[in-house]
């Protein structure tokens, strides 16, 4: 393996390692103390006078020059672009286009670019910049499967020890600002330096899977079980996956079959069934309508889109649903064709196999495919299908992370515990780590990577691993994935089993008892358990000592939050896209047109009600008084399509419009601003997707998926990685909170 894949250790070691018990000399103890008190202000906006100026873009970084080792060596590793979709810096990019070529704005692709483009965007080439690398690198400490690099790496480190520069006081205290792609968000106030430990999800948190190759897989193998197993129509293996289409925060009304976006106040904002939008008056009749129990969209008749993994289902199913209804639209046609006298006849025939499954898809109720779509996907994993096909080539289906180690290893050198809690099992958990951390796949896989963890558990059952203290923790044999019984949690030996056979797994007695972890002791792995097990084994006290990094918004974040106290940071990689997205509608003035647009709108809506108010006011004086009124007798002296006008229904009888022009007026330039600020709005929707637009908002409000991220997650990032680029002991604050009567200005009301 190549050592340039390691070129972010030092960031650790050289850093924050203070427990492999060598002297540093004076000036390096003082680079580091000066990186961090540098590295904590990271978030800050950089001193002009002290930041480094940014290398232009089409810059290489070459191996001659003076730059850190660390740098070369990354820029050797990849050629690359930010995850929000910035300019490459050299070489070629993934898909083998010249960099060149995408530098600036990107290439239009032939599907809508959405979150997914951003995980399949290489590890951003400048991440020395944005960490405050530019300290002496250190080649003492490394993990035990890196020792066989050092004769491969022995000529680069030859000539990078030559143009090595001892850091200074100025290059210690400059400042960097983290690309907004890849900063961490605060929603409420965390100081790092009371976090003892912390924990991160594996899935979609620490591995980023590729959705054009694992979610195609898994979409594939999904369908067939659907045709082996529950009997589809051998039509549906024809159908074809596109990963851009769905977005998490939505939720599956699985008796209707339909798909729904609401906003933080559960108002169903778009609808579709299957892939065709609801009509406004069938969507708001549906599912908007005011009764005497709100639709709280839970309960066993809905399903949330809140992980990555169940975009493909959901993508599936709509697919079912088309389908669906297409076959009862032919039923009709079938039974014309298909005689009383020939039904048995042909239900027999081997050839009129597909017409049975067409009609039992046309009879089978929206739920029961979406319970079916949802018990396939289960299958697939349970028979590891999609295991072994992620074993064969991880490096297919996975996207390699060179940050990940350092930010790992930053973690523990500042005195925090760091621990994996996944709900995938060891065997699986094994062959990912593996690749990640050491890019090791087949009989090369060891336990190594274990080093970088001080407890790992697997097969957790989350959400249920938060609240069942009851669960049975089970210790695993990392050589066979053999599980190990434990009496909560202290081991225990078989009869027969001798005391050397029972010693790899005394691991769990020294965890509970809270001794430090002897790195001599073999790698130990558990399955199962509780958190009670997991606060044991790390020593803490209380749940607000340890923050949790994942991806889902339930099984992740929610749970462990209110359940625990844990402090959360939810990884959301659609984040980059977002972002992304954002500058451009700025750059274009888009959200300031809005405003302005709304601001149009309001001010011409309420001169319109006061005025028809006024003008109701009058006229039932006049009554009263019988003293007649001008506009009450007179439709016809105003023909000039009053009646067709839509205003009229919303403000009132076209006799206000007949006994006050002027009324009639500003209702009309109210409605024509109301349909500029609609199409304005819907205009910058589709910028960021082309069906359910901005993830966070709906409408104008925040949307269902923002509100619980709000809610739940203390911080929310696009990647667990961007950790790297703050201080270990950072203090994160969460902006003011502000409403509606806090704006003094001429704002945006709602």
């Amino acid at each position: 393996m190549s050592g340039a894949r390691w070129a972010l250790r030092p960031l650790a070691s050289a850093s924050f390692s203070l427990r492999s018990g060598s002297r540093r000399t004076l000036s390096r103890a003082s680079s580091a103390c000066f990186w961090r008190a540098n590295a904590a202000c990271a978030h800050a906006p950089a001193v002009a006078s002290a930041a480094r100026p940014a290398r232009p873009p089409s810059r290489r970084v070459c191996s001659s020059s003076s730059v850190p080792a660390m740098t070369r060596h990354l820029a050797r590793a990849r050629g690359a672009c930010f995850s929000s979709g910035g300019a490459s810096l050299g070489g070629r990019s993934h898909d083998g286009s010249s960099s060149a070529a995408i530098a600036g704005t990107p290439q239009r692709r032939t599907r809508h670019v959405t979150h997914v483009s951003s995980l399949s965007d290489p590890l951003p080439e400048d991440i020395p910049s944005w960490t405050g690398q530019a300290l002496e690198t250190d080649e003492t400490e490394r993990l035990p499967f890196e020792a066989k690099t050092r004769d491969e790496d022995a000529h680069s480190l030859r000539d990078s020890k030559t143009t090595k520069r001892s850091p200074s006081l100025e290059t210690a205290s400059r400042t960097y600002a983290v690309p907004t792609a890849s900063r961490i968000f605060c929603n409420r106030s965390l100081n790092m330096a009371s976090i003892a430990a912390v924990g991160f999800d594996m899935d979609y948190t620490l591995a980023m899977y590729k959705p054009e190759t694992f979610e195609t897989l898994a979409y594939a193998e999904t369908k067939k079980k659907l045709v082996d197993v529950y009997g589809y129509p051998r039509e549906v293996l024809e159908l074809e996956y596109d990963h851009t289409y769905m977005v998490r925060g939505l939720v599956v009304d699985k008796k209707r079959g339909n798909v729904l976006k609401m906003d933080r106040h559960k108002y169903v904002k778009v609808a579709r069934h299957g892939f065709e939008p609801l009509s406004t008056e069938s969507r708001i009749e549906t599912y908007c309508a005011t009764s005497a129990k709100a639709d709280q969209f839970s309960g066993p008749g809905y399903a949330n889109v809140d992980t990555l993994f169940a975009l493909g289902e959901t993508y599936l199913f709509c697919q079912l649903v088309q389908l669906k209804e297409r076959y009862l639209r032919e039923e009709e046609e079938i039974e014309e064709e298909e005689g009383e006298e020939n039904e048995n006849e042909s239900e027999t025939n081997e050839e009129d196999d597909a017409l049975r499954r067409r009609r039992a898809l046309a009879c089978k109720p929206f739920e029961k495919m979406y319970d079916e779509i949802r018990a396939s996907v289960d299958l697939c994993h349970r028979d590891g299908t999609l295991k072994r096909a992620v074993a064969e080539d991880p490096g297919k289906y996975i996207h390699a992370d060179d940050a990940l180690v350092p930010m790992l290893r930053a973690l523990r050198a500042s005195g925090k515990k760091v621990f994996l809690l996944t709900n995938s099992l060891w065997d699986f958990t094994n062959v990912v780590m593996n690749f990640l951390v050491a890019d090791q796949r087949g009989e090369a896989k060891t336990v190594e990577w274990m080093n970088l963890f001080d407890a790992v558990i697997t097969g957790s059952c989350k959400p249920g691993f938060f609240e069942n203290e009851r669960a049975a923790i089970f210790e695993v044999d990392v050589n066979t994935s053999v599980l190990r019984n434990t009496d909560d949690g202290a081991p225990m030996t078989p009869i027969g089993a001798s005391e050397a056979e029972d010693a790899p797994f005394a691991g769990l007695r020294s965890f509970s008892s809270g001794d430090k972890r002897d790195k001599k002791q073999p790698p130990r792995a558990y399955q199962g358990g509780s958190y009670r097990h997991l606060h044991a084994m790390l020593g803490v006290s209380g749940g607000n000592q340890i923050l949790y990094v994942g991806d889902h918004i339930y099984g992740d974040v929610m749970r462990s939050k209110k359940t625990l106290g844990w402090r959360t940071m939810l990884v959301v990689p659609e984040l980059a896209h977002e972002l992304k997205c954002l500058e451009d509608a700025e750059a274009k003035g888009a959200p300031e047109a809005i405003r302005n647009l709304r601001r149009e709108r309001d001010a011409l809506s309420d001169a319109a009600q006061l005025r028809r108010w006024r003008a109701s006011v009058i006229r039932d004086a006049s009554v009263e008084a019988g003293t007649g009124w001008s506009g009450g007798t007179s439709l016809g002296d105003d023909p000039s399509g009053v009646d067709g006008y839509e205003g009229a229904r919303d403000l009132g009888d076209a006799h206000f419009f007949a006994a006050d022009p002027e009324l009639r007026s500003l209702t009309l330039r109210a409605a024509e601003a109301k349909k500029r600020h609609r199409e304005k709005t819907r205009e910058l929707h589709f910028a960021f997707h082309p069906v359910w637009g901005q993830l966070m908002k709906a409408g104008s409000q925040n949307s269902r998926f923002a509100h619980q991220l709000e809610r739940y997650a203390c911080l929310y990032t696009s990647h667990a990685r961007n950790l790297v680029a703050y201080s270990p002991q950072k203090t994160y604050r969460g902006q003011s909170d502000f409403m509606p009567h806090d704006d003094r200005g001429d704002g945006e009301h709602h």
